[in-house]
């Protein structure tokens, strides 16, 4: 009898691990790469050339040439940061971690130049719960809606580019004062069009932050209660690289 109980148990814990994991949606939120895809100057920065087919050889393979901040992409600390990490020194524990999602898709749709503030991040604190140290906050503007079109998407008149960010004081709360391991946004910098200095990158980048820039479908994500993978391809030295990101929902 007392076998025969151990036995459901053990059923029972395989039913309720796979019914768990069936809870379990996955958001992917970054773009495949294409050479059509932005770039911040306009030139293009990615090349796909086919070396092998199955028809020819057997196996089809490719050869590629990529900037490392092409496509949906990590920033290391590096690329801002003189000494900070670079891609392949930011610890894997700082790469799977819980994910925050603050929603300002309707400043942005009212101002594209709209900044984040540090009034936006206490206010989601007050519906949310105070950002917990080392978590990866998404800020959801919802200009991936644009992606790829390069004119909306970079928006840039007169020479200069208009989509959303965030201000300096709100990076500084972020990184400095909640100790967040990233930020990421789904523009194409975390510091907003106008800016030509990158105030938002010197604050973080200084701090050991890192960004997910270009990302994509953070309005599917819900304000908490999902844990990210932030997988930046692996380069010895980079100061960054195009990355897969993931959300784990339940």
């Amino acid at each position: 009898m007392k076998t025969a109980l151990t036995l459901l148990g053990v059923v029972a814990a395989c039913v309720s691990t796979t019914a768990q994991e069936k809870a379990v949606r996955v958001i992917d939120l970054g773009h495949a790469i294409q050479a059509t895809d932005p770039t911040w100057d306009g030139a293009p920065a990615y090349q796909r050339n086919v070396v092998a087919t199955i028809e020819k050889d057997g196996y089809t393979g490719g050869k590629i040439t990529i900037e490392e901040h092409f496509g949906t992409h990590v920033d290391a600390p590096a690329h801002f940061a003189p000494g900070g990490w670079t891609v392949d020194r930011i610890p894997v524990e700082r790469l799977y971690r819980p994910g925050l999602r603050i929603d300002v898709s309707k400043q942005a749709a009212a101002n594209p130049d709209y900044r984040v503030t540090a009034v936006d991040i206490q206010q989601f604190e007050k519906s949310s719960g105070r950002i917990p140290e080392g978590a990866v906050v998404f800020i959801a503007t919802g200009w991936d809606r644009y992606w790829p079109d390069r004119a909306r998407y970079m928006n840039e008149k007169n020479g200069v580019k208009h989509f959303p960010g965030l201000s300096a004081e709100a990076t500084t709360l972020l990184a400095r004062d909640r100790r967040v391991a990233g930020i990421g946004i789904d523009t194409p910098s975390i510091d907003y069009g106008p800016s030509t200095g990158f105030e938002a990158h010197h604050v973080s980048m200084k701090l050991s932050v890192y960004h997910i820039e270009n990302a994509a479908h953070l309005l599917d994500l819900p304000a908490s209660g999902f844990q990210v993978v932030v997988a930046p391809i692996n380069i010895a030295g980079g100061s960054g690289g195009p990355a897969r990101v993931f959300a784990f929902v339940r």
